[in-house]
């Protein structure tokens, strides 16, 4: 019988030489997209002309109104046959749909004078015996829809209705949520101290599923208006630290036992969604953001359905090299098995404890292993890889969700004249004057224009997009967004900044960013200078430019040319394991200044190593240069957050992730030309970071007809198929073998399978064959 050795295979993920030169090509680089003038620096004003937007109407934030406050807006047209409610609405999320409108009563303020509408709360929101009640409620923020030109004389519905953000005054300032979820699955809750706060107050929202079944079930948040029966916020703990890591409100937490070998449960507790309050004596803040761990369940695991504990094996070869997980809403994935050969101590008349750990988990606990021998230990050394972690050091949002409360409704920042209208007693019509000023002001400001968007196109769909990916290759640090009302908030600003980074491979360094609510000034931070910036800018559109001419030929079609980048990346570049090895040793907050290359665009382009982040913008920039439609895409895998691309082909959208490449995974082509289902099986996701949130349903990959192992038949859907595909390859004189399976087979029957096909081999190769597997991946080597 022919015995294989097992080997374990790790996709390479992350936070986080020269290749020979053939073919020289005709190709020229891609022309695309629209170009700034070719003058050194352009206006605010420039930039909105070329998306047609100078023109578009907007208003600043209202922040820190009043509890109950009536907003009144006034028209210079009269409206007849309009109904109020058509015309203004508010909503509870930034993109104003619908689903999101709350209950309020709008209506003019009287018969004879229907240019003027009045807006107040009726049913407040996010409101139970534990909060505050009243008034707008406690939604962290809000947003007034206007879907008509207040300007015109006659009613003229807007092609793009203004959104107006407003907040209610606190009395202490707002927390900030945000969540952690560590590389053993370990999910808490994080918040930045308060000023002036004594404690904090969690609440909790959640449905009740069916008792006795890990459920993690939707609520209608802030783009359903918080609606829903059942779903109001309880106050889950108050505690004094800036952190929950303990969700069992009903139990104190016990004090983890260092001596404790057996774990089978985590994250108990933890369902629905979180809001955190600031306290002091009887003041309290009004509720922070939402986090929702909805969305979050696949990366937050609860119970060990695999659980192997005190079981008893009669050989080493015998044990599982895998385990069920449950998450939880009570989704399975199958995990890897992590056994601690260092501390294996054979037992000659009894069973040997073999301790094992289980990946990206706190799960632990052992097995028995009636015969095993030092030689068996150091196999199954050799079978396994350690237990590794991966992920990438994500530039850091130190702004305020919502403004502190000093911050005024209206900022004037400056007297106003004894010659200048005075302000109106009317806060919107205030703030009307204000917006108009202020933005004059912003569309005013030159923007440089730098000489290397002479070869690469600026990557942006807005003027503003544009406007902060141009700022941000010249490396500035302040930012005035007087000239962007619509971008004075939290959640549109940390969209559309997010894109226009990870859109825009010739942005390098940013470690972090923050909006000050008063200045209206954006604040970045990069890890490297501006000079030293432009240089490797510099350096990058050289070396791209000699691979695209020296790798991409004019009679290629669009398949082949992502092939040919693809395929120099696997064999010119390599994953850079000390920088996420730097990485991992701070939890992932911060690298040494050293490895700060590999996650942006100049470590694999023009060092040649790199993480995630840097293989996935290189790929975007050739990808551009070539003339080829790309966008770099962010998420996780395996519950760790990763970056890669998807591209556009006659078949719509498909993954590809260059970084877990043959070189750095040991399957080839792992994700190529793949469907959003493929991707899933291996435990990908998306996230909403690289785009537009709104606009991330057009980058679905339904088609995976074009899928490298689908279109060169390397699928088996059952074991004889399995079994005839590696036979047909052994007999073609293949060493190196990998199939992916596309239906669910018995451990047993795939090793029997193999044996089969390899047994036409001769002795010496028989001897030396190895079989292991990732995900639906089998691979066979001799």
């Amino acid at each position: 019988m022919v015995v294989l050795s097992a080997i374990m295979l790790v996709l390479t993920g992350c936070s986080g030489s020269s290749g020979s030169e053939s073919g020289q090509t005709d190709v020229a680089l891609s022309e695309n997209g629209p170009k700034l003038s070719e003058t050194s620096s352009v206006t605010v004003l420039d930039i909105k002309k070329k998306y047609g937007t100078e023109a578009d109407k907007s208003l600043m934030p209202m922040y820190n109104v009043a509890r109950d406050e009536v907003f009144t807006f006034k028209f210079k047209s009269e409206f007849v046959s309009v109904i109020a409610d058509d015309i203004i609405s508010v909503h509870t999320d930034v993109k104003a749909l619908k689903q999101s409108k709350l209950f309020t009563f709008t209506d003019f303020i009287s018969f004879s004078n229907s240019n003027t509408i009045q807006i107040k709360p009726i049913d407040s929101v996010l409101t139970s015996s534990d909060t505050k009640e009243g008034g707008w409620g406690n939604a962290p923020i809000y947003y007034i829809r206007i879907n008509y030109d207040l300007d015109a004389p006659e009613p003229t519905k807007l092609e793009r209705p203004i959104i107006v953000p407003f907040t209610i005054k606190s009395d202490l300032p707002n927390p900030t949520l945000r969540y952690e979820i560590n590389n053993s699955g370990e999910f808490k809750l994080v918040w930045d101290k308060v000023e002036g706060a004594t404690s904090y107050r969690v609440y909790n929202r959640k449905i009740m599923g069916r008792i006795g079944e890990a459920e993690n079930l939707p609520l209608n948040g802030p783009e359903e208006g918080y609606g829903g029966l059942f779903q109001s916020p309880h106050l889950e703990r108050e505690v004094k630290e800036t952190e929950l890591s303990y969700f069992l409100s009903s139990f104190d937490p016990e004090e983890p036992d260092p001596d404790d070998y057996y774990k089978t449960h985590q994250n108990l507790g933890v369902n629905g969604e979180y809001y955190v309050t600031a306290v002091n004596e009887d003041k309290e803040s009004n509720f922070s953001n939402v986090v929702s761990t909805t969305s979050l369940s696949t990366r937050i695991p609860e119970n060990f359905e695999g659980d192997i504990g005190f079981n008893s094996y009669n050989t080493f070869s015998q044990l599982p090299k895998r385990a069920s997980v449950e998450f939880v809403n009570g989704s399975l994935s199958s995990r890897n098995i992590i056994y601690d050969t260092d501390n294996i101590k054979i037992q000659e008349s009894n069973k040997t404890p073999v301790y094992y750990t289980v990946e990206g988990t706190t799960f632990k606990g052992l097995v028995n292993v009636k015969d095993i021998t030092e030689a068996d230990i150091q196999q199954l050394k050799d079978s396994q890889m350690s237990e590794t972690s991966t992920g990438y050091i994500e530039p850091k949002n130190t702004t305020d969700y919502v403004p502190s409360p000093d911050v005024p409704t209206v900022i004037q920042q400056e007297e106003v004249s004894e010659t200048q209208e005075g302000p109106s007693n009317n806060v919107t019509d205030t703030q009307k004057q204000n917006t108009e000023k202020k933005v004059e002001e912003g569309n005013k400001e030159t923007v440089s224009a730098p000489e290397l968007i002479k070869d690469v196109e600026v990557n942006a769909d807005s003027a503003l997009e544009e406007y902060l990916a141009l700022k941000m290759m010249n490396a500035e640090q302040e930012i005035s967004l007087r000239a962007f009302p619509e971008a004075q908030n939290f959640e549109t600003l940390s969209d559309v900044l997010q894109k226009s980074m990870y859109q825009n491979p010739l942005v390098l360094g940013v470690k972090g960013f923050g909006y000050d609510y008063d200045s209206l000034n954006l604040t970045i931070k990069y890890d490297d200078t501006a000079e030293s910036i432009k240089k490797k800018q510099e350096e990058i559109i050289a070396e791209a430019k000699k691979i695209v001419s020296s790798t991409i030929k004019s009679d290629m079609s669009v398949e082949q040319k992502h092939k040919a980048i693809y395929d120099y990346l696997n064999e010119n570049t390599k994953y850079d394991g000390e920088a996420l090895a730097s990485a991992e040793a701070s939890g992932f907050q911060e690298v040494d200044p050293k490895f700060n290359d590999s996650f942006n665009t100049y470590g694999i382009m023009v060092k040649k190593v790199g993480v995630c982040a840097s293989y996935a913008s290189v790929y975007k920039i050739l990808s551009d240069l070539a003339g080829l439609e790309s966008v770099v895409v962010t998420g996780d895998m395996s519950g760790v957050p990763h970056a890669w691309n998807k591209v556009k082909l006659d078949n719509g959208w498909v993954n590809v992730d260059s970084t877990n490449n043959a070189t750095n995974s040991g399957i080839p082509y792992l994700l190529f030309n793949s469907s959003d289902e493929t991707a899933k099986s291996l435990n990908f996701t998306v996230s909403k970071e690289f785009w537009i949130d709104s606009q991330i349903s057009q980058f679905d990959a339904k088609d995976g007809s074009k899928d490298y192992y689908k279109a060169n038949d390397l699928e088996a859907t059952s074991s004889s198929e399995l079994g005839a595909k590696l036979l047909e390859k052994v007999k073609e004189g293949n060493t190196f073998i990998v199939v992916r399976l596309a239906g669910r087979i018995d451990e047993a029957v795939l090793i029997e399978e193999a044996q089969k096909a390899l047994s036409v081999l001769p002795e010496d190769k028989l001897k030396n064959a190895q079989m292991g597997s990732l995900s639906s991946y089998i691979m066979v080597k001799y």
